[in-house]
C-alpha cells in the first residue's frame, strides 16, 4: 500500500540531517543536529521527542556537546526496538 505524507511534514523534514521511516507505526524520526530526535506522524503532527544517548558514557547529550552520528542511529534503534518489543534498553 502506498503511504501519503503531508506537505507540512515534508516542509519540516527538509532541514533534517537524518530521517528514519517506521512504516509499521506510521512514524518518522528526524534528527536536526541537536541533542534530540523529533518524532512525527505521517500527517505531519509532532508526536514526541527523544534525547540522544551517548553510548560510551550512557548519558544524554547536552546542548553544547558534539554529537556522534552513530549515537543518533543507536538511539533511534532503541526507540524502534521498544515499540516492537515493549522493552527498553535500560
Amino acid at each position: 500500500m502506498r503511504n501519503t505524507f503531508s506537505l507540512e511534514l515534508l516542509k519540516r523534514l527538509h532541514l533534517a540531517r537524518y530521517v528514519y521511516l517506521n512504516e509499521d507505526f506510521n512514524e518518522i524520526y528526524a534528527w536536526f543536529g541537536g541533542p534530540s530526535i523529533k518524532i512525527f506522524e505521517f500527517t505531519g503532527d509532532e508526536v514526541g521527542e527523544a534525547t540522544i544517548v551517548n553510548e560510551s558514557t550512557k548519558r544524554e547529550y547536552s546542548l553544547s556537546e558534539e554529537i556522534n552520528f552513530r549515537d543518533v542511529t543507536t538511539s533511534i534503534d532503541s526507540i524502534v526496538r521498544e515499540l516492537y518489543t515493549g522493552e527498553s534498553d535500560e
